[in-house]
């Protein structure tokens, strides 16, 4: 196609040189005819010498190129020839046999030579672009020939051979010794005896390479080869050869082999292992990597066959592998390799195929050993994250602003749909939350998306039976390196079932409160008399001091002062009584548990006051062992001051049965560890045995013929409430009941007063329905 429109290109100046050529061979031609016909006219020369002027006429107008104005010259030299010199003159026709013979003879060898002209000159032509093509062809590819003659002593040199040397041709023997000067010294002697040997009879070829020094310094590297002609007594007549610059061929080469290295270190030096084999799967080169790899040596796995090394593929699957690689693309597949143990590994192999002297096959093969097992741990990873939401009704979803990414099979659980119809849009999913639910939700998501922050949203779904779930949902926001929001990864929680054991917890926290309550009034009750007494005594001291301040008030003259005294004593009697009364009241009324912050040694020494009366009716001897310094503790006082009083209690009927020695009791409070505070209420009565230890502080468990065995459980429960710990432990004499509370800054950190273990809760009222 470039051809054809360098062709169309150039054709309108080459068809105006053309005419140009033509009118000017034409005029010339005719300018030629009419002198040589009126030369020969007026010189009366015959038809065969004037046909033989027109024939030479016509063969020097034909060398300047165009057959057609030649063939249109030969046409009219017949025709002068026939009007002037064949009679009858200036007419045409009325030939003799012999004139036209002469006519024909005339223009065949006029069209014969005209053709030859046109072709010599063609041929010309051609020599001369031939020669042209030659020396550019040469110039290109820097080659070049060269002649010796040994007869003549002359030495021929093309331009491209004298170019490469960078000197003209001279005679033999200068030649040779102009030619050696040229040589690199290095080279010399080894391109002087491949001369020589060539021009030995029987010698080898001429063929040398050797480096060139011209006399601007440039060195060349050529390669010079030729041909002897010999003489039939055996001697060089003349030597004929070729010269190529092979200078940019051998840098080429060198370059090749410096790349070549270096590409050999980086493959050796790749973590993946390369294999390059050939159509019949034979090892035709490998990396360093492939040796580590397979244990071989380099030379050991050339030549192996695939087969030797693969343990993972048979032919029926190479065959399939090689014709997905005839479409083109590389392929990338799995197998197992064998090592030169025999022990074997999991590899990754890309093949891609190409020609080089047949098909070649390029294996690229990476060790995914530590991707199995990475792959075999994500899977139990992800088996024991799917059976950890199962069993703790836990899914996950990630959504972004274009819709879900992922929902967990537990998600899809939890809501109730159906996984086959893929990822749920945000319709399906607020269509499943209670309609009382719904846009509270979807207003909670949009201000949190807005305010870019994590949220914590519990709402109620209804499941495609109606029933109602309570899910509680977390959701952590990812943002890119610009603070946007990418993606949001949500867990959902089913929460129904912790909602309803809240409940239940409520409902038991409840009944433990009324045990409490029923308790603390039976105790009241219990200590009816003792109270009494309590409150009966302030009274009367009220009482005296009254009657004395009235008889002062008698007297004459009155004593102000003393009659102050005695009323400010019935004053403090009155308030004595009034607190103990409080202290009933509070034992006895039915209140929600209250967190305060007291001293504990005090709240004990009101507890004593309380019971003093049955201590000293039960002739137990009592003493306190109280921390000098204050013991703050955070909680519902009166809920401990029932413990102490509770533990007080059953000390006192416990040493009842004691007949020998002296009933003693002993509260102590003590400092305890990380700061909180000991308390033990420790007696001198038949202690307990070991194996009722723990029981004594199961739900109705007794060792009272007319206890109910809830006291201690309910004591126990208050303390657990507390972030304390109950325990019995046995003495030289009676039992030491000891309970511990934290300091008042952990206490108040612990759950609230009155809350009990869903635990402890749940087996104590397993215990009571048995």
């Amino acid at each position: 196609m470039n051809l054809i429109q360098n062709l169309l290109r150039v054709s309108p100046e080459a068809d105006e040189r053309r005419l140009l050529q033509a009118a000017a061979q034409l005029v010339l031609g005719f300018t030629g005819l009419a002198i040589v016909t009126f030369v020969c006219f007026q010189l009366s020369v015959g038809v065969a010498r004037t046909g033989f002027a027109f024939v030479i006429l016509i063969s020097l107008v034909s060398l300047l190129g165009s057959f057609t104005v030649s063939c249109f010259l030969s046409i009219a030299a017949v025709a002068c020839l026939d009007y002037f010199f064949v009679p009858p003159l200036f007419q045409f026709g009325n030939y003799v046999q012999d004139d036209v013979e002469r006519i024909v003879a005339f223009l065949t060898t006029s069209l014969v030579v005209t053709a030859l002209t046109a072709e010599l000159k063609r041929a010309a032509s051609a020599l001369r672009e031939n020669r042209t093509r030659w020396e550019k062809a040469e110039r290109m590819a820097h080659f070049g020939w060269w002649e010796r003659d040994f007869t003549s002593k002359h030495v021929s040199l093309s331009d491209e051979v004298s170019r490469i040397f960078g000197m003209r041709p001279v005679d033999l023997p200068d030649w040779h010794r102009r030619w050696l000067d040229l040589i690199h010294p290095d080279d010399r002697a080894k391109a002087a005896e491949a001369a020589i040997a060539a021009l030995n009879p029987g010698g080898p070829q001429y063929d040398v390479e050797y480096r060139v020094v011209r006399a601007d310094g440039t060195v060349r590297m050529v390669r010079s080869q030729g041909d002897v002609t010999w003489d039939r007594s055996g001697k060089p007549l003349r030597q004929f050869g070729v010269l190529h610059d092979i200078t940019e061929l051998r840098q080429t080469e060198r370059d090749l082999r410096v790349s070549e290295a270096r590409f050999r270190t980086f493959v050796d030096q790749a973590t993946d292992a390369f294999f390059l084999l050939d159509d019949r799967s034979i090892v035709l080169d490998v990396n360093q990597q492939a040796c580590d790899a397979l244990g071989y040596g380099r030379a050991e796995l050339i030549g192996k066959h695939r087969r030797d090394f693969d343990a993972g593929l048979d032919d029926a699957a190479i065959s399939e592998l090689k014709k997905n690689l005839a479409r083109g693309a590389p392929v990338t597949f799995e197998t197992v390799h064998r090592r030169k143990d025999g022990s074997t590994f999991p590899v990754e192999v890309r093949v891609g195929q190409f020609e080089q002297g047949g098909r070649r096959f390029m294996c690229v093969v990476r060790d995914i050993t530590e991707r199995k097992r990475t792959e075999e741990a994500l899977k139990r990873s992800a088996a024991y994250l799917a059976e950890a939401q199962r069993l703790s009704h836990t899914g996950t979803s990630v959504f972004n602003a274009h819709g879900s990414l992922y929902w967990s099979e537990e998600c899809y659980r939890i809501w109730e749909l159906d996984v086959r119809c893929g990822l749920p849009d945000g319709r399906r999913v607020l269509e499943r939350v209670h309609p009382e639910d719904r846009d509270r939700v979807r207003e909670q998501i949009r201000k949190d998306l807005r305010q870019k922050r994590e949220r914590a949203l519990e709402f109620r779904i209804v499941g495609r039976d109606g029933a109602i779930k309570f899910i509680e949902t977390n959701s952590y926001p990812l943002f890119s390196a610009q603070g946007d929001i990418i993606e949001v990864v949500a867990t959902h929680v089913d929460v129904t079932e912790r909602r309803r054991a809240q409940e239940q917890v409520e409902k038991l926290q409840q009944l433990e409160s009324d045990l409490a309550h029923m308790q603390r009034l039976g105790i009241m009750g219990e200590l009816t008399a003792s109270l009494a007494h309590e409150i009966l005594h302030p009274i009367a001291t009220a009482r005296n001091n009254a009657r004395a301040g009235m008889r002062l008030l008698d007297a004459d003259p009155r004593n102000i002062g003393e009659v102050r005294e005695a009323l400010a004593c019935v004053v403090r009697d009155a308030d004595h009584a009034r607190d103990i009364v409080g202290r009933i009241r509070d034992h006895i009324r039915k209140s929600h548990p209250r967190k305060e912050t007291f001293d504990f040694n005090e709240a004990v020494s009101e507890v004593i006051a309380m019971v003093r009366n049955t201590i000293e009716r039960n002739s137990v001897l009592a003493r306190t062992s109280l921390m000098e310094e204050k013991a703050i503790v955070c909680g519902d006082r009166v809920q401990l001051q029932q413990v102490t009083l509770n533990l007080i209690l059953n000390a006192v009927e416990a040493m009842a049965s004691v007949t020998e020695g002296v009933r003693e009791l002993v509260v102590s409070t003590e400092p305890g560890e990380a700061g909180g505070t000991l308390v033990c209420v420790r007696d001198s009565g038949p202690g307990i045995q070991p194996d009722e230890m723990e029981r004594v502080f199961e739900p109705f468990y007794t060792t009272k013929i007319s206890g109910i065995g809830i006291g201690l459980s309910i004591c126990r429960s208050i303390v657990d409430a507390h972030g304390g710990r109950l325990w019995v432990e046995a003495c030289f004499r009676g039992a030491a009941f000891k309970f511990t509370l934290p300091p008042a800054s952990e206490s108040s950190a612990a759950r609230g007063v009155g809350e009990v273990h869903v635990e402890v809760l749940a087996a104590r009222t397993a215990d009571s329905q048995v």
